[in-house]
Formats: structure tokens, C-alpha cells, sequence
């Protein structure tokens, strides 16, 4: 009872539904696990965890139930999503390319940008690629190139437009990964689609519309550095990307098991489109290799945060997820499946170490407190699945 009284003092068990977690969490002896979830609230963590547990009613054509617990459920206080971005505008992009099937497109017809999308001038137009192609790249290496070449794709109205009509009102994504300033993230387009060299379809220009504010405060520390200069005063993030960890976490159980939610959250995307952007969301490096690369240069769990605490990823495992790291901020959402031990499990997490709270002076505690935390919460799941013996 004691060690319960403690735990609940150090981590919230107001916050924390059900057992599962609690358990998981008690269990653990390590340095890392015990120190972040002390300065839970310094940290600004946040985790979801959902079980998936046989239902055996006769009655139910679902044999499966959901179910959630969470530590520090605060989808009102912000983190900078970062990567994490990408995965709800692939599913987006892909809805896009539905809208332009009357033109002969599809997810596999190369395209374009016709502007100066990145805000860096370049000497060059941007090279085309397919839909599909760019959502690899997105998943398998997080490349930042091929997320704003979906973006311009889409435009701001469109993206934050089906946000809303999916249910996730408190979120929005309004900028690119690049140095765009607010007004050429918002007003985007035209691109180009090209069959073999030639020009069937060119999607205009589009232009934003008014975004509602979201009710989440967006400061973030007590200063940052911005032109080489201090500033002695939170960041603010207003005109940054915003998606609560919640509703990535929807997100990626929409995506995985659509038919445990409603109608109006699934994204408009066919069946076959749906298990190509989960293939692509499981790949490995070696796996998919574009142009020129070096599939030395990346280990499998170059960008799987949580199950990446073995550097090979088990041929029967199939991590589905995406990560998130920039201004101290690391975060992951993660669909998980062992096929040979029949475990599966979602576990979205974020965390904040940035000791000094000084944005953008390159000193984040992500080697010594962050990847470690994330590598031993992943662990600590998957083992407390493993010996409950959750077949599914």
C-alpha cells in the first residue's frame, strides 16, 4: 500500500485509468523511468496506452476490445509535434489524390511543385515524385522534402479542413518543415502532374482560410535564442503546427482497426490505399532505399522511438508509427504487432528535456534523459504484455 501511495505521488494516479499501466510502471527499478516520472510535470510528459483484449461474446462479431489508460492526460497543455505531423497528411494527401482521380491521377502519377515551395529560392524546379513514393520517404527516413511536397499538394484550407470534419477541432497544421513564414505557409500551389514526361493535370493555386484558435496555451520556457540573440521570454508556437497527443493517438487507431471507429473519423481513403500507407509506416531502411542512398547509414530503429530498444528490429515484429524531435520535445505514436508471441498494443508517448527550458540553444538532454526514457517505456510494455500473456 505504501509503494502504491508513493507511485500515486510521483506520477498522478488520478490521471492514470485502469491497472495495466500502473502495473507496468511499479514494476520498474530503472533510473531512467523513476526520474522522468518524478518531474512528471518539469518533463511534460504525457503517455497512452492501449490493450487490445480478446472479447469471447458469442453475441459480438468484434472479438477484440480497446482498451486506454494514460498517464498525464493533457491534451491542453502543448508539445511542438515536430514529424509527428507527417503522418496525418499522408492519410490526407492520399484523400487529395481521390479528388483528382477525374483527371487521371492517382497516388502513383509523379507531380510537382511550381513554385518556390520551400521559401529557399532554388536555381531549380523541384524534381517530381509520386504520392506514393513521398509517403515512403516519409515514414522510412522522416524526410522533411517529401512532407512539404504533400503539404503543397494538399494546401492549408484543405488539410485543416478535413482536421475538422475528422473530429480533431483542437488541431491544426499550418506550416511546413522549412523556413516559410506564416503567409507562404498558408497560401500554396500549383503543382503539376506528369504521365510519361507530358502534363495532364495542373492543381491550381490555393489560398488559406481564416484558422479558428485553439483553447491550448502555446509558450513554451523561459527564453530562446533567436537570430544569435537571448530573448527573455517564453517561445510562443502560435503559428506553429498543433496536434494534441490524443488525437494522434485516435489518428493511428483509425488508420490501423478503422472499424473501431466512427464513420466520420476515418480518413477517405480505399482499403488497398489504407495497407500501403501501413506497409509504408512499418518499413524498414533496408527495406526502401531511394535514389542513391546509403542503407548502412540508418539502423531499423533509426526512427522507432518506443520498440527501438533492440537495434535490429525482429523479423516477426511490425512497428507502425511515427516520431517527433525538435526543441526538446521527442514523441511517439506507435502501432505494435509480434506476430510470433500474437502481441499487439498502441503506445503513443511525449516527453520535454530541455534542463536549461532556453529553446533553440542546441542544448537538449536527448541522448542522456530522452531516447533512453522512450527506449525503456517501450520495453517495459511490451515485457509487461509479454508476461501477462495478452493473446489476441
Amino acid at each position: 500500500m505504501k509503494r502504491l501511495i508513493f507511485i500515486c505521488l510521483m506520477i498522478g494516479c488520478p490521471e492514470l485509468k485502469g491497472q495495466g499501466l500502473i502495473e507496468v510502471l511499479k514494476s520498474d527499478t530503472s533510473v531512467i523511468i523513476q526520474k522522468v516520472l518524478k518531474d512528471s510535470v518539469k518533463y511534460r510528459l504525457q503517455i497512452i496506452y492501449t490493450r487490445i483484449e480478446k472479447n469471447n461474446s458469442f453475441f459480438k462479431r468484434d472479438k477484440s476490445n480497446l482498451i486506454t489508460e494514460y498517464v498525464r492526460k493533457k491534451p491542453e497543455e502543448y508539445f511542438f509535434p515536430a514529424s509527428m505531423v507527417k503522418m496525418p497528411v499522408a492519410a490526407i494527401a492520399l484523400e487529395k489524390i481521390n479528388e483528382l482521380k477525374v483527371f487521371g491521377v492517382d497516388e502513383y502519377t509523379p507531380f510537382a511543385p511550381l513554385s518556390d515551395f520551400e521559401c529557399t529560392k532554388p536555381n531549380v524546379l523541384p524534381a517530381p515524385f509520386t504520392t506514393q513514393d513521398l509517403i515512403d520517404r516519409i515514414f522510412v527516413y522522416s524526410d522533411n522534402h517529401a512532407f512539404n511536397y504533400l503539404y503543397e499538394l494538399c494546401g492549408q484550407a484543405f488539410l485543416n479542413k478535413r482536421l475538422e470534419q475528422l473530429g480533431y477541432l483542437n488541431s491544426r497544421i499550418i506550416e511546413k518543415i522549412s523556413r516559410c513564414n506564416p503567409v507562404q505557409n498558408g497560401e500554396t500551389g500549383p503543382v503539376v502532374f506528369y504521365e510519361n514526361q507530358k502534363t495532364i493535370h495542373i492543381e491550381g493555386r490555393q489560398m488559406p482560410l481564416p484558422l479558428k484558435p485553439v483553447p491550448i496555451n502555446m509558450k513554451i520556457g523561459k527564453g530562446y535564442l533567436w537570430n544569435g540573440k537571448y530573448v527573455a521570454s517564453p517561445k510562443d508556437f502560435n503559428t506553429s503546427n498543433v496536434v494534441p497527443l490524443t488525437d494522434f493517438h485516435q489518428m493511428l487507431i483509425s488508420l490501423t482497426m478503422p472499424e473501431k471507429v466512427q464513420e466520420s473519423q476515418k480518413f477517405l481513403i480505399s482499403e488497398p490505399q489504407r495497407k500501403g500507407l501501413l506497409e509504408s509506416m512499418s518499413k524498414l531502411p533496408g527495406e526502401y532505399c531511394p535514389d542513391s542512398c546509403n542503407q548502412q547509414t540508418f539502423k531499423d530503429n533509426h526512427v522507432k522511438y518506443l520498440m527501438g530498444f533492440r537495434d535490429s528490429i525482429p523479423s516477426e515484429w511490425k512497428v507502425y508509427n511515427k516520431v517527433g524531435l525538435a526543441h526538446g520535445f521527442i514523441s511517439d505514436c506507435t502501432y505494435f504487432e509480434d506476430n510470433e508471441k500474437d502481441i499487439r498494443f498502441f503506445l503513443s508517448a511525449v516527453i520535454y528535456v530541455n534542463e536549461d527550458n532556453i529553446l533553440n540553444d542546441g542544448k537538449y538532454e536527448y541522448y542522456t534523459v530522452g531516447f533512453p526514457f522512450m527506449r525503456a517505456l517501450g520495453k517495459l510494455v511490451y515485457n509487461y504484455e509479454l508476461q501477462k500473456g495478452i493473446k489476441n
